[in-house]
């Protein structure tokens, strides 16, 4: 193919070297629908290497998919199965499109977060911006200043400045309960970790169930918190065992736990207190991450596309570099429950 320069790159040139007509080279380069996913990753990737600059569907002014970096705590990245597989569908999705993305590893908990996103927000190699499992109202703040072009994943911004994309979570907690209720329990402490908002949606979900079903919500007998219990969601086995001995779990029969790592150490904490999943306890989990698979028994959970949601929130990014006047949105992904064998009816 002869080299051209941006200016001598037409539609034409991209449809020909797609394979595709023009009429679809401009519904994709101008965010509209009426293609299928392949062939729009392929048009895209097509354009950026040869140089094209699209114009925004708004206006004159002109964009294009660029590098992009994607900033998470080091150890999501790192011990998270959740987050491995959300990042690494980001990845798969960019490689797709022949975008580079570039992963920064910041500290998890504030001040230590928000000064290392100023410091990537002011690199001059930082033009796009996905935050993964990142939605403190500062950092968003940073954010919305630099006026580079981002999108959260697994997060959510309440004042709708940043997009946004996340499993519907209040769904999730509401399925995860409904399943419980539907086996017979009425006595289910929820146990979370809610530092954040998309576990505070699973416990929304969880309350409008129990409501739901005619069960009066009362966070001191329904939730274990396990922040107040001054353990980590890994240490879940700890604040069981210490509720169990202070007498705090009488009369509960399931736990619906915020996520499968909480769940697992559920679990443990029932197991090593002399108790049976599910002969004594039922439990049900959220995320279905591969461990919850092979623990014994096998963890009952809520499945959420970790993968997809990766993807997806690369694609809502790619949307807001081409057209940066396309309007704040939040997305949610559905769920599907993994029945498997943590769930029996009241002992």
């Amino acid at each position: 193919m002869t080299d051209k320069t941006e200016a001598a790159v037409t539609l034409q040139d991209i449809a020909d070297a797609a394979g595709v007509s023009v009429a679809s080279v401009s519904k994709v380069l101008n965010n509209r629908p009426g293609v299928g996913d392949d062939s729009r990753r392929r048009i895209i990737g097509i354009a950026d290497k040869m140089g094209y600059q699209a114009r925004a569907s708004r206006g004159h002014s002109t964009a294009k998919s660029r590098d992009i970096t994607v900033v998470t705590p080091g150890e999501y990245y790192s011990n998270s199965q959740f987050y491995g597989d959300v990042i690494q569908g980001m990845l798969d999705e960019a490689k797709s499109r022949g975008v580079e993305a570039n992963v920064r590893l910041i500290a998890r908990d504030l001040p230590e977060a928000e000064s290392d996103i100023v410091k990537i927000l002011g690199d001059p190699g930082t033009t796009a911006v996905l935050l993964v499992g990142l939605d403190y109202p500062e950092m968003i703040e940073r954010i919305v200043q630099s006026a580079l072009p981002a999108v959260i994943v697994n997060g959510t911004d309440r004042s709708m400045r940043v997009s946004s994309v996340t499993p519907d979570n209040r769904s999730a907690g509401w399925l995860a309960t409904c399943h419980l209720l539907a086996a017979g329990h009425r006595n289910i402490v929820h146990v979370t970790f809610p530092h954040r908002s998309s576990l505070v949606r699973r416990m929304d979900g969880f309350r409008d169930a129990m409501e739901e079903a005619g069960i009066r919500f009362d966070p001191a007998h329904h939730v274990l918190d396990l922040s107040k219990e001054g353990v980590r969601d890994f240490e879940a086995a700890l604040a069981i065992k210490q509720a169990l001995k202070d007498g705090r779990l009488d009369g509960t029969t399931a736990f619906f736990c915020s996520t499968d790592l909480v769940a697992l150490g559920v679990m443990e904490g029932l197991k090593e207190s002399g108790y049976d999943v599910p002969g004594s306890y039922s439990v049900i989990g959220l995320d279905d991450v591969p461990i919850a698979h092979y623990s014994r028994p096998p963890l009952t959970t809520i499945r959420v596309d970790r993968m997809e949601l990766g993807r997806v929130g690369f694609s809502m990014l790619q949307e807001k570099i081409v057209n940066p006047a396309i309007s704040v949105r939040h997305v949610d992904l559905g769920v599907e429950l993994i029945e498997r064998h943590t769930i029996n009816p009241p002992a």
